[in-house]
């Protein structure tokens, strides 16, 4: 059984738009998290930095990388119980 042709181009275009809206939103939300998670963690490292400490950068990049996964994952999840 195949789907109609007009059929598979709607779930295509509305697939793309679906996309495009969840990493429009996801680049949003990022950026609104980000700005107090700087403010907050960046002074806490301000020595680590200076030093130019490897354990500090590490440090950093798996706190960032850890707000990021569940970011996406949350969004990721939103999106996939929303119909548009």
């Amino acid at each position: 059984m195949t789907l109609e042709c007009k059929t598979c181009s709607e779930l295509t275009r509305d697939s793309k738009k679906k996309s495009i809206v969840e990493s429009l939103t996801d680049i949003i939300i990022g950026f609104v998290m980000y700005l107090p998670i700087n403010f907050f963690i960046l002074p806490m490292f301000a020595g680590e930095i200076a030093n130019q400490e490897i354990m500090g950068f590490l440090q950093i990049t798996a706190i960032f990388t850890l707000v990021a996964f569940v970011r996406k994952y949350a969004v990721r999840r939103w999106f996939s119980k929303m119909r548009f």
